[in-house]
């Protein structure tokens, strides 16, 4: 019986320390989602971490681009698409 409740403590001690070190991760991911301003209320740990990644690798990608292009608009970059008015320019661009 002494057996049984050592190992059950030893499983609770190391539950306790996953569920801190999951606590950490968290706080950390969230931190970084914020600091990137990555929406991150509402999403799992995975699509947080995901999130921040698409979004820091979107950012390394224009920081790359304007390092080539003197002058760019990034916000107008980041806008999205502009296409020609005229339909067969707008295909063509695409």
């Amino acid at each position: 019986m002494a057996e049984a409740a050592s190992v059950a403590e030893a499983l609770q001690r190391s539950l306790d320390a996953e569920v801190m070190d999951r606590s950490a991760l968290e706080a950390v991911v969230t931190s970084a989602c914020e600091g990137l301003g990555v929406p991150a209320s509402g999403l799992s740990l995975r699509s947080r971490v995901e999130a921040f990644f698409s979004h820091a690798g979107v950012k390394k990608a224009l920081a790359v681009v304007s390092s080539h292009y003197v002058g760019i608009d990034l916000p107008a970059v980041c806008e999205g698409y502009v296409l020609h008015d005229d339909e067969t320019e707008a295909e063509e661009e695409v």
